[in-house]
C-alpha cells in the first residue's frame, strides 16, 4: 500500500508539473496560424524601438501575414517541388564540399614548395602585370613638435646607410603611424591614404624622380623613404604574388586529387550493379 501511495503521489506531482509547464507555454503564445505558433520570446524588442504595444502589434501582424502567405505557397505543389529540388541539390553539394575538404586534410600532398611557385610564376609571367604601383618604402607620420626631428630626417634620408635601430626606436616613441617593413612590397596608394599627397601629382613621374619625400600638414610631418618601385605595366614581383600563386596551385592540386578519386571510383564500379545507364 505504501509503494502504491508513493506511486500515486509521484504521478500527481508529474501531472502538476506538466500542467504548469503546459499552462506557461500557452500563456506565452501570441498567435497561431495552422500549426505555426508565435511566442513572446520570438518578438524582438528594446526600449529604443518605442512603445512596446505598438512594436508587439506590428510584429504579430507581420508574422501572421507571412504565415498566411506561406500557407498559400505550400499549396502550390510546383513551387514546393522546385524548392525541394534546390534544397536536395544544395545538400548534396554541401556534403561533397565537406567530403573534399576532409579528403584533402588527410592527404600529405598539400604543401607547395618554393620551386613550384617560381616555376608557375615564370610560366605565367604575363598574368602578373601590375595594374597599380608598388613600392618598398619606409613611412612615418611624426608630430611637428616631436624632439630631434632633424636627426630623424637625416637618418631616414640616408637609409639604409644609417642606424636602423634609431629609426625604429624613434618611430616607436613618437610616430602616430609608421610602416618600416623595408623588404615588403606595398601598394603605393595604400601608403598615400595616410598622406596629404597632392591629387594632381603624376605618381609614375613622382616615383621615377624621388627617393625621399616629406610633406607637412597642420599637426604632422609625413616622411617617405622610397627604396624600390614597380610601376603600372611592370611585372609584379614574385614575393608580392606568392600567396596568390600558392592558392592557385593548392586549388589545382585539390582538383587533381578529386578528379582522380572520381575517375577511380567510376572505373572500379560495375555497370548494372553499382549504377545503370538507360539510353
Amino acid at each position: 500500500m505504501v509503494k502504491k501511495a508513493l506511486c500515486i503521489v509521484v504521478v500527481l506531482l508529474q501531472s502538476c508539473d506538466w500542467r504548469s509547464s503546459s499552462k506557461e507555454q500557452e500563456e506565452s503564445v501570441l498567435a497561431r496560424v495552422g500549426s505555426s505558433i508565435l511566442y513572446v520570446d520570438d518578438i524582438v524588442y528594446e526600449p529604443s524601438l518605442g512603445d512596446s504595444t505598438n512594436v508587439f502589434n506590428q510584429q504579430i501582424d507581420m508574422w501572421i501575414k507571412k504565415q498566411l502567405v506561406l500557407s498559400l505557397a505550400f499549396q502550390n505543389q510546383a513551387v514546393v517541388d522546385k524548392i525541394d529540388r534546390k534544397v536536395s541539390s544544395y545538400r548534396e553539394n554541401l556534403i561533397l564540399f565537406e567530403f573534399e575538404k576532409y579528403l584533402f586534410s588527410t592527404s600529405y600532398n598539400y604543401e607547395i614548395s618554393e620551386s613550384e611557385i617560381t616555376k608557375y610564376y615564370e610560366e605565367n609571367r604575363n598574368d602578373f602585370i601590375l595594374p597599380f604601383n608598388l613600392v618598398k618604402t619606409l613611412y612615418a607620420k611624426i608630430p611637428v613638435d616631436a624632439p630631434s626631428i632633424n636627426s630623424f630626417r637625416s637618418n631616414l634620408r640616408k637609409y639604409p646607410n644609417s642606424d636602423t635601430t634609431e629609426i625604429v626606436s624613434y618611430c616607436f616613441q613618437f610616430a602616430e603611424k609608421s610602416f618600416l617593413e623595408d623588404s615588403t612590397w606595398i601598394k603605393f596608394d595604400d601608403i598615400l591614404m595616410n598622406v596629404p599627397f597632392p591629387s594632381e601629382t603624376d605618381k609614375i613621374k613622382f616615383l621615377n624622380s624621388r627617393s625621399f619625400y616629406e610633406i607637412k600638414d597642420s599637426d604632422y610631418i609625413h616622411f617617405m623613404r622610397i627604396l624600390d618601385k614597380k610601376l603600372i605595366g611592370d611585372f609584379s614581383p614574385i614575393s608580392f604574388e606568392e600567396e596568390i600563386i600558392n592558392t592557385i596551385l593548392l586549388n589545382n592540386r585539390k582538383q587533381y586529387l578529386f578528379d582522380n578519386l572520381r575517375d577511380s571510383i567510376f572505373n572500379n564500379s560495375v555497370n548494372g550493379i553499382d549504377y545503370e545507364v538507360y539510353y
